[in-house]
């Protein structure tokens, strides 16, 4: 059976030596959930019964079974989690998901032909919707959770998006909670066959206003153009796409294959690959923008990147992008990770991307050393809608790592709002096991010097730790989870901190 151990106090909290006088130490309500299963997949969360607040787990148990629970937790800020289901799902569930329909979440199923939900009142599943999917066969796997219910166009309500082999299948929610029609996007996915073997991918979907009607579209990059398909009234959308070109000397297709399968006369000395990082509103216009990434090839230890921002521009009816960048964001070394969310709260994406330099003499050292130098590079998008070099932050850590083992200690890093007074704050690991909170402030300067310090169990994969507000009550929290590298006890444990007011009292 499994356990729940919660503490009702406080984490312990450092104050920095150079901190400002007078600054409010941030707090965190610690519950710890014992599984009697490793737990394995990120953790999701909901309101599954009214009142309510649950938290979703799975994984596989000793014997490789594979095992989901619910657990019960008291949004009001208490320090307790109950057990309210265990279940060994069968080979039929493929997926799950948190999804909300009208005012209230629930936990969906995908399984071969259907949607289904689970009753947690009634304790058993119940067939929601029939559809069709890239999934036609029970999993010889792990179950995962897919985000197959979520807001694809941007009325903060979740549609229902699931692939298929033909293209992305929609149902979009209307105002009264139930799911319209489905529409079939066309061209959304792409088939390849290599060495007789038959694969389905479906593009990122995208969405914005693209033909300035005041509905968010849905959109799928491929090669060198856009397929958007435009919303229509009544909760709808147009299935045939509208396809947009892009004079951004984008890699094709087919060139995109041969780098990946490293066929064909693309070599990749001497060479720039350029495709889509992403494509979403970053200046707060409703239309959306567009992220390349170029990749320099000059060696095997001689790599470098640059990202280009094309801002997204009404051309009458559609949406145009220049061919030359907005802004550019060019290193010497090689960047990855990039991340834009809104660190200074005035409504524009800032960007994170990190930094590492991989020369051949670095390589070398880093072995011998057993870490390499990781630089965050912060960006704050400008009155402008640009963003200037150099970075308006940069912050400096290490990744660790054992040549004899292979084991990688990567430190956890996330921003989010911690204190609920709509900045962004910097949480970086400082130590095995100690966070150092990096409170956000206005302007260009993103995040304060000072930091406050907290004493905590880390996982030593730090992307195993996760910032989100569970108790909707506009304060980040923190799930940690571990892995088998932590220690078999730990790799059963979740931590949920809950982010609570400086003067302790409850949310």
């Amino acid at each position: 059976m499994s356990s729940m151990r919660s503490a009702a106090l406080s984490l312990p909290i450092l104050l920095a030596a150079s901190a400002t006088a007078g600054a409010a130490d941030p707090e965190f309500g610690e519950i710890v959930i014992d599984t009697d299963f490793f737990v394995e997949q990120p953790v999701l969360f909901g309101s599954l019964t009214d009142g309510e607040q649950h938290v979703v787990l799975a994984g596989r148990d000793d014997d490789h079974q594979q095992r989901l629970a619910i657990y019960r937790i008291d949004p009001h800020g208490g320090h307790e989690a109950r057990s309210v289901l265990s279940l060994s799902p069968g080979t039929n569930l493929i997926a799950y998901d948190v999804g909300r329909l009208g005012n209230r979440d629930a936990l969906f199923f995908i399984e071969p032909g259907r949607i289904l939900r689970y009753d947690l009142a009634a304790g058993k599943l119940v067939e929601f919707a029939d559809i069709r999917t890239i999934y036609g066969q029970n999993r010889a796997g792990e179950i995962v959770p897919l985000n197959f219910f979520r807001d694809v166009n941007q009325d903060d309500r979740d549609d229902l998006v699931v692939p298929d082999t033909a293209g992305y299948r929609v149902r979009l929610q209307d105002p009264d909670g139930n799911l319209g029609d489905e529409t079939l996007l066309q061209d959304s996915s792409s088939m390849t066959v290599s060495g007789g073997i038959v694969s389905f991918e479906s593009r990122p979907l995208f969405s914005g206003d693209m033909n300035a009607d005041g509905l968010a579209d849905l959109a799928v990059w491929r090669g060198n153009t856009l397929r958007v398909y435009p919303q229509l009234p009544g909760s709808r959308l147009q299935g045939q796409p509208q396809v947009v070109p892009l004079e951004l000397d984008l890699l094709s297709e087919a060139e995109i294959h041969a780098l990946q399968t490293n066929r064909g006369t693309v070599g990749r000395s001497g060479t720039v690959e350029k495709l889509i990082w992403s494509i979403e509103d970053l200046n707060n216009d409703r239309l959306p923008d567009i992220l390349t990434e170029s990749i320099f090839n000059d060696g095997v230890f001689d790599k470098r990147n640059e990202f280009r921002l094309h801002l997204g521009r009404r051309d009458g009816n559609r949406v145009a992008y220049r061919e030359k960048e907005d802004a550019l964001l060019a290193s010497e070394g090689l960047q990855y990770g990039l991340i834009s969310t809104d660190i200074d709260g005035d409504g524009k994406k800032d960007i994170l991307v990190r930094k590492v330099q991989l020369t051949f003499g670095r390589v070398i050292r880093a072995l011998l050393s057993g870490n390499v130098a990781l630089q965050l590079h912060f960006f704050r998008m400008s009155d402008n809608d640009d963003y200037a070099e150099p970075a308006n932050y940069i912050a400096k850590t290490t990744v660790r790592f054992s040549v004899s083992s292979g084991q990688v200690d990567i430190p956890a890093i996330k921003v989010a709002d911690f204190g609920g007074d709509g900045l962004q704050d910097l949480m970086m690991q400082s130590g095995p096991d100690r966070l150092s909170i990096y409170p956000g402030v206005p302007g260009d300067s993103l995040f304060a010097r000072e930091m406050f310090e907290m004493d905590i169990k880390l996982p030593r994969n730090g992307d195993l730790v996760a910032a989100e507000d569970i108790n909707n009550d506009s304060r980040a929290d923190l799930i940690i989870r571990y892995s088998a590298a932590d220690g078999s006890e730990l790799a059963h444990t979740v931590r949920l901190l809950l982010a609570r007011p400086s003067d302790g009292s409850a949310p």
